[in-house]
């Protein structure tokens, strides 16, 4: 598919995605966390529009209702940026307790549920405009993406020691 060649870009803006565990500031990580973050938002953009094959009358309220969707997703996302950097941090200074990890991973299924309740929510906003089989693929391509951020951010975490 067209769209795989958008993803190899879309996986080389991910280098920077995570913090570096070993070295760094916090400050710095922040800044290409949000660098990437953009970065990433542009190239789903430019893959949904080679990728969803809208008429002309679909066009405009789809891109209304996208644009809705992914600042409500963005606002979620910030919730697992704060769960990486703040696992990153607790690396950094070595002080990563089990309290702290128990916290660190209820607030991922928190984000978790929150994550696929907001996806879940755009359903019927999506079939207001789009065919169903149009908003399946936007979900799937959705997914496929969600997949290579995964594996990405899984790549470069370490494991808790």
């Amino acid at each position: 598919m067209k769209w795989m060649l958008s993803t190899g870009v879309l996986i080389f803006g991910l280098a920077v995605y995570t913090p570096s565990f070993a070295e760094g500031s916090m400050e710095t990580h922040k800044d290409e966390i949000e660098l990437t973050r953009a970065a990433i938002k542009v190239q789903k953009k430019q893959i949904f529009a080679k990728n969803m094959h809208l008429t002309s009358s679909e066009n405009d309220k789809f891109w209304a209702v996208y644009r809705n969707y992914q600042d409500t997703m963005d606002s979620v996302n910030a919730r697992r940026v704060k769960i990486i950097t703040d696992y990153a941090d607790a690396l950094k200074n070595d002080n990563l307790t089990d309290e702290t990890a128990a916290k660190m991973l209820d607030a991922y299924f928190s984000f978790e549920s929150e994550r696929l309740a907001t996806r879940k929510s755009f359903v019927d906003k999506f079939k207001e405009i789009l065919p169903d089989k149009q908003v399946t693929r936007f979900y799937q391509i959705e997914n496929k993406l969600e997949a290579i951020i995964n594996f990405e951010l899984a790549r470069q975490i370490p494991l808790v020691q």
